[in-house]
């Protein structure tokens, strides 16, 4: 999985005696741009993507880097393919930095001249000012938990993808009820309906593939479930009125440590449901959410979870206010940034959910006038 990185966490300036080989990895080739900070060399090579070539260019820059009593770095972009190469760059006494490219600043004229060797110049210049964000690596659990994860959002996409096409095709051809066409009553209706041979062969194909995917569904989401039940995390999700334990852990999942996230209004961005701004002098104008680097499945998950969330007291009365000036659109994204601000305190400070804001003040009581009885 990319490691795209939720805040900026810049590499440290490599030392007078390091070199440092910046890459622009592919399946196919690589190209490495090598630099000795001692000596002032540099070169650019392309080879091919093959674990034997790779390891004698990283323990050449080891034993060049160890004899001038510095270290060798490797640097490449949070693309597919990092975790082995961090792997074998960990064998050959190499530190690896993934970097994240999404936040670094775009050169003049980026859009007009992009190639691998300009990429790799441009990652070596970021390093030597100290101005290369790092991604996030995640650890092997995290990026196994997201794999299932990313499975059961897979079969729920195509068992709708399914659905949809036979409700299409029912409108078109019949009038039969529509309604609960992925239910077991549904499925037997549809099978029962009378149809002309080619349509009655196209549709029990698609039938057929919506029982495979009700299986697989189920085993994947018990395995979710004994991820679950692992996870103090999910379960303190749940119980968040609208989450269930699927979405809790998934939630759990897509968000990763939560250490990452500094501030709420980090994992706020990383999910996607920050507004862009536009700003010149004293004219400012809001623009879409999302953006690069955006887990848009989080973002799915949050705001379904608006449905029931906005009825929660907490944000109840937020939702009210937004909806009279905005709409129930603007209303919903504003109670799932709300969400995600509770979300992170939850996971950062273990931190049970309140329905209620405790930071509301209380009624005060109406004090006594004199001369008026006062209550036992």
């Amino acid at each position: 999985m990319s490691g795209v990185s939720d805040r900026v966490s810049l590499v440290n300036v490599p030392c007078a005696n390091d070199v440092v080989l910046a890459v622009d990895y592919h399946d196919a080739h690589c190209v490495i741009r090598r630099r000795n900070l001692a000596t002032d060399q540099e070169s650019v090579r392309k080879i091919d993507t093959e674990p034997h070539l790779l390891g004698t260019w990283m323990r050449q820059a080891a034993d060049e880097a160890r004899l001038q009593q510095g270290r060798a770095v490797w640097i490449q972009e949070s693309t597919t393919g990092w975790v082995r190469v961090a792997r074998l760059a960990a064998e050959c006494g190499v530190e690896f930095v993934l970097a994240n490219v999404l936040q670094m600043p775009l050169p003049p004229k980026a859009r007009r001249r992009r190639t691998d060797k300009v990429d790799t110049a441009r990652l070596l210049r970021e390093c030597l000012n100290g101005q290369l964000p790092r991604s996030h690596q995640p650890a092997a659990e995290w990026r196994q938990l997201r794999r299932v994860i990313a499975l059961r959002e897979s079969l729920v996409r195509r068992r709708t993808a399914l659905t949809n096409w036979i409700d299409r095709y029912l409108a078109h051809e019949t009038w039969s009820d529509r309604q609960g066409l992925d239910t077991r009553r549904g499925i037997a209706r549809l099978r029962a309906l009378s149809l002309p041979e080619t349509d009655r062969q196209v549709i029990d194909w698609k039938l057929e593939e919506l029982e495979q995917i009700a299986r697989r569904l189920r085993g994947v989401e018990a395995l979710l479930m004994q991820h679950y039940r692992q996870s103090a995390d999910a379960q303190r999700l749940d119980e968040i009125r609208g989450l269930a334990p699927v979405s809790a852990i998934a939630i759990v999942g897509r968000i990763g440590p939560i250490e990452r996230f500094q501030t709420a209004e980090q994992l706020i961005n990383f999910a996607g449901l920050s507004p862009g701004v536009r700003q010149s002098d004293d004219n400012c104008r809001g623009g879409k959410i999302g953006g690069g680097g955006t887990d848009k499945c989080l973002r799915h998950y949050v705001i379904e979870a608006t449905f029931w969330v906005r009825d929660i007291p907490r944000y109840r009365e937020t939702y009210q206010r937004v909806l009279r000036r905005r709409g129930v659109k603007v209303a919903r994204l504003v109670v799932a940034r709300l969400l995600l601000r509770s979300i992170h305190k939850m996971l950062s400070t273990g931190a049970a959910f309140q329905p209620r804001d405790s930071r509301r003040r209380k009624q005060v009581e109406p004090t006594a006038v004199a001369g008026e009885p006062q209550p036992a």
